[in-house]
This record gives C-alpha cells, structure tokens and sequence, in this order.
C-alpha cells in the first residue's frame, strides 16, 4: 500500500506546498482524498493517470480543499473515462459538483455517483472499508478512516506437505480460505495450514481541524494519522480562532489513538519550513514526520 502526498498546504499554494490531496493506493483501488487546485499537476508528477482513480473523498468545501475537482473531473471526462466514479462529501458537495460541472459545459458520460454523507461506513469493498465522522471545524468537515482487510495468517508449508497437499493451487486455494480436496481425497481446511489472521491496517485523514475527543472515541491503535497542524505553538490563538490543530495538539492526538505514525500536513503558508512543527510535535510523539510535495511512504503491517 502507498501513501502519496501529493500537497500537503493550506490555505493558499506556495512554491514549496501545494493545496490538500493525498491518494492512497491499495491493489486496484486508487483512493483520493480532497482535491485543492493543482491537484492534476501533482498526480502527473508521481506518474498516476487520473483515469485510474476509483473513488475521491472531499473533507469539507472550503476552495483550498475542493477547487481542483471540477478541473479533474473535466479532464476525467475529456479522456474518455468509462468507469465510474464515486465522489464522497459534505451536504453540499452535489450542488458544488453539478452547478460548475454545468456551468463550464463539462460533457460527463461516465457514471458519476455523488454522496452526501455524514458518519458511519460509507464505503466498503473486499479490501477495505471507509468510514467518516465530523471533524471540528468552521464548515460541516468530515474525518475519513481508512480500515484495510484483515490479513491472512501466515501459510506453513511444513503442515502442508505433512497433509498431502502438494499441488500450488491447492495452497493457493488454502491461502484464499477455500477448503480443498488433495489428490488423495483427503479434506484440507486453512486452519490446518495457516496461522491466525493479522488485523488490516488503518489510516486516517483528519480534514481540517481542532482537537477532536471523538476521534479518540472513534478509533484506536491507527497505523498512519494525518492530521491537521496548519499552526506552530506560537500562533495557538489562530488555530483556536479558525478551527485548525497545532502541530503539538495533533501529536498529542496521535498519542490518544495509539498511532505509529503522525504526517503533519496542511501547513501555513507563513512557515518556510516544517522544521518547528517537526520539533513540537517530536517532542510529545517521537514517530512524526512532515511530509514534502509528492513524497510517497510505503504503509506495511
């Protein structure tokens, strides 16, 4: 599975930082979450064809976060795209889609399902499920979690030559969690071969945000948190005025949920640089890093 950020800004673009998009890439599966202007640019860059995006989630419809979609669909549109798209969001994200899709006469001939959604699974597939709840910010905003399949326990080929069975695709069969028959007529089930199942990983994109207790509430022992940490400490007051964390808030609710991982994204543009968010936020959650343009992280159990 990867991780690609493809902007990690707020507010307004920079040279260093573009606006919100992060993409997850999970086997067939190209997942988009928010999509700030200039989004197409940057997915040129790590070479993804928008065409193979399967779903886009929206965060809230502040333009920094939502702007980049009608472009992207446009393009989806003039590309030929035939699959369909499913587009998640905040009430609202309907009358967004349609009046500028409409407006600039965009001809979408593919299957475009738009969802208004609010909390709860919203998604759900064989390999992963997504979920939402409300973020605390000033507009209706949405925090996604992201819960991959469950992992099949190890295969053990001792146990399986022991019982006969042989044949490659009979332990492929077993590693899918089918029962087989060996050549010889013996009854091979995968609990006979295979170890206990391995819990999925989890991900979760906070959209734009105070602390939220709910989170907490909501989720636990998270594999990668991506949060919130437009401010450093020095402007607190701003993010308590606007409803955004600081970097050391959102490390203090990377420490709630039991996360491994803290990305720090959305940054101000008044900062040159991550380096005092990365100094906050290290000193309350070691494992935090603030991601640049374009970077990829490789998200393994």
């Amino acid at each position: 599975m990867r991780v690609y950020f493809l902007g990690v800004g707020g507010g307004i673009p920079s040279i260093d930082r573009a606006l919100p998009a992060i993409t997850i890439v999970h086997k067939k599966h190209v997942l988009l979450f928010d999509c700030g202007e200039g989004t197409q640019l940057q997915l040129q860059q790590v070479k993804l064809s928008p065409q193979k995006i399967t779903q886009i989630f929206i965060s809230h419809l502040h333009g920094d976060h939502v702007l980049g979609l009608p472009g992207l669909l446009s393009t989806m549109a003039m590309q030929k795209r035939a699959n369909p798209l499913s587009v998640f969001g905040p009430t609202g994200i309907k009358e967004f889609i349609e009046t500028s899709l409409n407006l600039t006469q965009a001809q979408i001939k593919f299957g475009l399902n738009v969802r208004e959604v609010e909390k709860g699974i919203i998604t759900r597939h064989e390999e992963f499920k997504v979920e939402c709840l409300p973020a605390k910010h000033i507009v209706p905003t949405l925090t996604f979690v992201i819960r991959m399949a469950d992992i099949p326990g190890r295969f053990h080929p001792a146990k399986a030559d022991k019982l006969g069975v042989f044949p490659h695709s009979l332990r492929k069969e077993l590693v899918k969690g089918q029962v087989v028959i060996t050549p010889e007529g013996r009854r091979v089930t995968p609990a006979e071969v295979m170890g206990p199942s391995r819990p999925g990983a989890i991900i979760v994109y906070t959209g734009d945000t105070a602390p939220n207790p709910d989170l907490a509430t909501y989720v636990k022992k998270v594999d990668l948190l991506i949060h919130d940490a437009t401010f450093a400490e020095m402007h607190k007051d701003k993010a308590a005025e606007f409803l955004h964390s600081t970097a050391q808030q959102a490390a203090q609710t990377a420490v709630q949920i039991e996360a491994k991982q803290l990305a720090l994204v959305h940054i101000s543009p008044r900062y040159a640089s991550s380096e005092i968010h990365l100094k906050e936020a290290t000193q309350v959650f070691p494992n935090t890093f603030a991601p640049k343009d374009l970077e990829i992280l490789n998200l393994r159990k």
